[in-house]
Parts: C-alpha cells; structure tokens; sequence
C-alpha cells in the first residue's frame, strides 16, 4: 500500500508574513515578562528572608561560652563583685575582709597587682557581730555588737598612669559615719540599708530583754553652700508590739520608704512611710500558702530567701525546695494605696536555693543549686539559660554589663563564662502573651517602649494588631458600600459621556497623597465630628435614605413621565432631595442631642445636650477626638477609589449579550445588574475588595494623623487606635540600630508580611473559586 501523500501547505500571502523583526521583538518582550514576574517573585522572597534575618535574634536565649578559670585566694569568701570591665574583683570573706585581686589578662598592659587590699574608715572599737552584702550595689554593711552601723561602698575608676595612654581599673571604698542605731547596746542582725535622692533608710533587728525589736532610722544629709552636710540621724522607728516572731530576713527598697519583714512561719509584713513620716503597717501575706509537698498540709511554707529584683518593686521568695515566686508593689485602685500581689510562679529549681545574683541592666537574675545554675528573666519568667556546671557553687554573680557570668567554687577558682544577650526582654511571650508587669494589678497586653533599666519595657503585638484590624474594619465599613454601590450606578446605569468624566475623576483620586488626607482628617475633621456626632451620622444615613426614598418614588412615577428623562440622567431627579435630607439630617442631629443626651456640665452648672459626656458618663466608654469614626470616614477617600475603579472595570467588561437576553426576558435593569452582571464579574469584585483591604490594613499616614495613636485594645467607634504600619513611623526615630527596639519594628513589618500574604493567598484561592463558579463562556 502506497503511503498517503503529505499535504502540502499552502502558501502564505506576503501581507500575512510577519517580519523578523517583530517576531524578535515579540520574543524579546515575551523574555523580558517573564524574567520580570520571576524577578518580582524573587525580590519579595528575599525581602521576606532579609525581614526574617533581623527578627530571628529576638527569639533566641543567651549564649554562654567556655569559662575562663582564674585562681584567687582560698579562703572561705561569703560574696564577691567586680568592675564592668571585668578585670579587679573584690572578695568579701566570713570575718568581714575585703580583699582585692587584679585578674591576670592578655588584655592589661600593665604589671598585675596581685592580690591587695586598701585602707578604709573603721573606728577601733567597732566589733563585727554581722554584716551584709548588697551585690546590686557593690555595698557591705556592717553591724557592731553595741548597735552600731557602718555602711562601706566599693566604687571603680578607669586610670591612666604615667599618661603613658595604658589604662589601669582603681577601686575605691567610702566609708559612711558610723551610724547609732541600736539603742540599747546589743548585736543587730539582719541590717539592711538603702539610699535614695531624698532620704536613706536604715533597718536591722535587735535583741532586748523583752524580746527582739525591729530598729529603723531615716537618714538625712543637707546640701549646703560649702556642699553636703553630715549624715544625720532624722526619724527613729521601733517594731516591737508589731512584731509576730523573731524577724528571719529585713528588706529595705531602693525608695527608702518601706521595710519588708520576715518570719520563720512563712508571713511577710509591709510597713511603709508615709508623706507625713508615720510608720505605718501595709499588710501582712504568705508567699507560699500552701507546702512544698501537698501530702502535709498544714501552715504556710518558710522562706528561705528573698530578694529584690532592679527596682525594687518586684521580690523573689525561695523556699527550701527550691520553689521561687515573685510579689509585685501595684497599686490598687479599690483601696487607693499599693500593696504587694502575687505576680510571678517561676520553674522551680532542682534543690534548695545557693546563690542569687541580679543583674544592673535589666530583670534578669542568676540563681544556682548544687552545681545546676539558672539565669530567668523575671518579666515573662522565661529562661534565658541553664546548665549543670559540675562543680558546686559557692558564690555567683552576673557581670555589671550584663556580659558574663562568673562562678566561685569550694576550691578557690573563679570561673568567668562570657555571656551574649542582646535581647533579655525579647521573646514569644513578650510579644504575643498577657503579662503582670510592676504596678499593675493583673495581666495585661500592653506597648510602652520607653523603658530604662530598671522600667520594664511592654513589647506586645497584640494591642497593634489589635488596631490594625480595627482601622482596616472601620474604613472597609464606610468604604465598600459606597465604593460598591458606585461602581454598579456608573457601570450600568450612568450615561456614558458623563461616565467618562466621573471614572477618570475617580481615579484621579486613587493617587491623591495620603499625608493630605491624614492632615486634613487630623486637623478639620476629628474637631468636627467629635463636636457633632448625631449630625454627621443622620446626616451621612440621610444620604442614603433620600436616595432609597427618591428611588421608590421614581419607580411609582408614570411611565410618560420617566421616559421624557433622557437614559442615565436619572441621578439628576436624586441627587438634590438626597443631599436636601442630608441637609435636614444635619440639623435635625443637633436637636437630638440637645433632646436625647442631656448631661450635667459642671462647668456651667447646668444641663446641655452632650452626646460625648453621654458616651462617657452612660456607656462608659471612652471618647477621643481623633478616633476610629474619623480614620473610617478619612481612609474612605483613600479605599473608595481603589475599590471603585476595579470594580467598575469588572462589571463592565461583562459581555453585553447578557445584559441583552436577560433584558430581552423581561427583566429590569436592575435585576439584569444584581442577578447577572453582579455574579459574573464577582472575581473581579472580589479582587478590588481584596486590594482596597490592603491598602487599608498597609496605611500608615493616615493612621498616624488620625487615630492619635493611643495604645487601646477595643474596637469601640469613639477611640483611637495604633497599628502595626503607624507604629514603625513613631518609633523608628527612637530605635537604635540592632538594638531590640530595632528589631521589634522588624517584627511589626513580618507581622504584617504574613498577614498581607496570607490575605492574599486566600484571596487568590477564592477569586479562582468564583472565577469557576461564574464563568461566563467555556
């Protein structure tokens, strides 16, 4: 069998040949796109890795290296400090010595001192019956067995000997005036001092005939022309009928104003100054009200330990099982004066407590147990760090630029483990968790980045999101019906030579700068509708009511009548009475103010229509000038537009056979655009909802001009808001650069990634879906 010949194409015209040139061109753009979308796809991954990399460092714990083991004097040492350059430690030993070792070091250029010690101010009579040493602030106070108080302070200098430009750390004691605070000649234990701007306050426990006594003194030094004064003694205070038992540890804040007892049975009381200088007692209260071990109830648990964290307004209680709790000083509304609550329940640790160390940068504290040493945060209770050293600790301390950690064992070696934590405050539940911080009464999400070293900074998430969502409903609320509504008029029903002035207007709109609109919704309209909110809303719903009531009037018109009405002027017939009722509506809200929210101003005596003072005093809520009703009304004529242009788009480029056959069958216009233009170009219409909700949730001037930027975690109408976007404009002026603050503004701009792309991923995802489920033609 023969094969079938091939047919021969036939040859194609010359005036359809297409030449060289323009295949390559076609060619060239055809690449050219789709190297572009590849690059655009590459671009947005890279922004997401680079925003990842910033904000990965937020999220990760200390890092402690290998100790560096320096040998010092064996002997049995009680506590130790050390400078911030980490080169001069001093050593405190059982009998009240201090002495002083120059570490060796590559580092130094100059010949090691060795072991040393310096002189300081102690009278020869002065018997050592106890002392105390406060780490936090490099202090050793001392007590005499007559009631005498001497308070030693170890300071740090940078010097330069020689000149010769090589830097040698000189430490220094000052030596208070010896203090007479017992006052019947007997050992005091238990002492304890602070020293404030104002006023010292010094407390110790004495033991009387009649039993022991709680001894505090206040502490004056004048400022003279010449300088500052003597230290004198100004106030004396005695506990003794207070007294539940023998007092088992004294705690004096930082303040000056208040003193901390302990007791054996575990109770806690809190006497505090007043502004008229009366001791007064606060409150007593059990830190650990039930046992360590549940099978033996019974009375309150002992403590072991307490301890300030920097601040002072948060103490950690040890027990002997090594369960530690923190009590926060908040001040309680109901009662008009602060007391301590219960705050914070941390890990407890694997054996009774050791050492405890706080840091001088931050809440952190070091807290050792046999050879198992522990650094917590005390913010958010999450731990930074922990290891077994395999070694027993005697003595720990955290370095004073929060750099290192250092370990005194049973042998005489000092480890010094250099440590990195840029970011203490950081972490998940930082961000995303209710906290209790100092003063407050309960947990809270909160956004306060002004914190110093002893002010917990409030690095939530959630109140920003919180306000991002509310700014993006509020607008998407006024915006999509009118923006909606508007499309369909102009699509389907407006004539087309004014189509094609209202379309271009509106997207003239579209690029208007969004700083004009914050500042005009900033300046002119929060004072206006805050003054005039029954007016600006009858009057916006009398917009829509005068149309719908024009509407129903033009369709009961007679037919000879409508039809004079040249097609797609129609508006003309509602645009008036609508913006008349408007007109009414605005006035008319006025007198319902002055009828239905009648309020006394005690400012004029009298009664006056306020709906703010209404909104206040009945609702309870609050009312800013510049609040989410302003930001709806602003980021209205920033979304309209968006929504609007794509819309419109959409509906009109629905074929114009089905307008015909559903006109054709008898329907009206408007059931053609509701029931058959509406659904098909639904992809469309969603995908102008979905860009217009980005452009609202991404929206920073706006927000930042309008919304006053109050950190609130409502979607109440009446106050502001601050969003994630608006939050990156106020604060990165504050932030230093990789510092947390930095970071945490990276964080805002992940958040916001995710969101968008999620949002997007959706959208794409439900777009497609309408897409099949209204298509048009196969």
């Amino acid at each position: 069998m023969k094969p079938k010949p091939r047919r021969q194409q036939p040859p194609i015209a010359e005036r359809f040949r297409v030449s060289p040139a323009t295949l390559f061109a076609d060619r060239l753009m055809t690449g050219l796109i789709m190297v572009g979308g590849i690059s655009i796809i590459i671009a947005v991954f890279f922004i997401f890795v680079f925003i990842g990399f910033k904000v990965a460092p937020l999220f990760k714990g200390a890092e402690v290296g290998e100790a560096l083991v320096l040998e010092v004097p064996d002997k049995p040492f009680v506590g130790f400090g050390i400078d911030e350059w980490k080169e001069v430690p001093y050593f405190l030993d059982e009998d009240g010595g201090l002495v002083f070792v120059d570490l060796e070091s590559p580092d130094k250029h100059h010949e090691s001192r060795g072991v040393f010690t310096l002189p300081y101010d102690t009278p020869p009579d002065f018997e050592i019956a106890s002392f105390t040493h406060d780490a936090l602030r490099d202090r050793v106070i001392f007590a005499s067995i007559d009631g005498r108080v001497l308070v030693h302070e170890i300071h740090y200098e940078p010097t330069f000997p020689g000149g010769r430009g090589v830097r040698m750390i000189q430490p220094s004691i000052e030596s208070l005036p010896v203090i007479e605070l017992g006052e019947d000649g007997r050992p005091l234990d238990h002492v304890s001092y602070a020293r404030a701007q104002a006023r010292r306050l010094l407390a110790a426990v004495e033991e009387t005939e009649t039993g022991p006594v709680v001894r505090i003194a206040t502490l004056t030094q004048r400022r003279t022309p010449f300088g500052l004064g003597p230290l004198q003694i100004g106030q004396r205070y005695t506990l003794r009928e207070e007294l539940r038992d023998r007092p088992s540890d004294l705690l004096v804040p930082d303040a000056a104003d208040s003193v901390l007892v302990a007791y054996p049975s575990g109770q806690v009381d809190y006497f505090e100054i007043d502004a008229g200088g009366t001791l007064n007692h606060i409150q007593t209260f059990v830190p650990f009200p039930e046992p360590a071990d549940h099978d033996k109830p019974g009375s309150a648990t002992p403590i072991k330990r307490m301890e300030f964290v920097l601040g002072d307004q948060t103490v950690i209680f040890f027990d002997a099982a090594g369960r530690h709790v923190g009590w926060n000083l908040a001040y309680l509304e109901e009662e008009a004066r602060r007391r301590y609550i219960p705050s914070k329940e941390f890990r407890p640790l694997p054996g009774p407590p050791d050492t405890f160390s706080v840091s001088r940068r931050n809440k952190t504290f070091l807290t050792t147990a046999g050879d198992h040493a522990r650094l917590t945060l005390m913010t958010t209770e999450a731990v930074r760090w922990e290891a077994a050293l395999g070694f027993p600790v005697r003595q720990a301390l955290i370095a004073p630029r929060f750099n290192a950690l250092l370990f005194l064992d049973s042998t005489g070696n000092l480890h010094l483990k250099p440590m990195k934590d840029e970011h203490p405050i950081a972490g998940f539940r930082t961000y995303f968790t209710r906290i209790q911080y100092e003063g407050r009464p309960g947990r809270i999400y909160d956004w306060q980045s002004d914190g110093g070293a002893d002010f917990e900074r409030k690095l939530s998430m959630v109140p920003l999101i919180i306000g991002t969502l509310k700014g993006t409903v509020y607008a998407m609320f006024i915006a999509v019906p009118v923006a909606l509504l508007s499309a369909i008029y102009v699509s389907q029903f407006l004539r087309p030579s004014l189509k094609k002035v209202v379309k271009p207007t509106m997207e003239i709109m579209a690029s208007l700068p969004s700083v004009i609109l914050g500042f005009f919704a900033g300046m002119w309209l929060s004072p206006l509708i805050s003054n005039a909110v029954p007016s600006v809303m009858m009057s916006t719903f009398g917009v829509f009511l005068g149309a719908i009531l024009m509407g129903l009037v033009w369709s009961r018109l007679p037919n000879r009548i409508r039809l004079s009405v040249p097609s797609g002027m129609e508006f003309v017939f509602v645009f008036v009475p609508a913006m008349f009722v408007a007109w009414l509506g605005w006035h008319l809200g006025q007198v319902v103010e002055n009828w239905m929210f009648l309020q006394y101003d005690e400012l004029l005596e009298r009664e006056v229509g306020s709906f703010r003072m209404w909104v206040v005093n009945v609702l309870g809520w609050d009312f800013e000038t510049r609040n989410a009703l302003v930001v709806g009304f602003a980021m209205g004529f920033a979304v309209i537009p968006i929504i609007f242009t794509i819309s419109e788009d959409s509906m009109s480029n629905v074929p114009n056979a089905f307008r015909s056959g559903s006109l054709a069958l008898g329907a009206s216009r408007w059931q053609t655009a509701i029931r058959i233009v509406l659904p098909t170009a639904a992809a469309g219409i969603f995908s102008a909802l979905m860009i217009g909700f980005g452009r609202a949730i991404g929206e920073t001037m706006i927000m930042v001009m309008a919304t006053g930027n109050s950190v609130v975690q409502d979607f109440n109408p009446f106050t502001g808001m601050r969003t994630l976007s608006a939050n990156i404009a106020v604060e990165i002026s504050e932030a230093e650069q990789n510092g947390t603050l930095y970071r945490t503004l990276f964080l805002c701009a992940f958040i916001l990634f995710v969101f968008t792309f999620t949002l997007n991923t959706i959208a794409e995802i439900l777009r497609q879906w309408l897409r099949r489920r209204y298509r048009a033609v196969e």
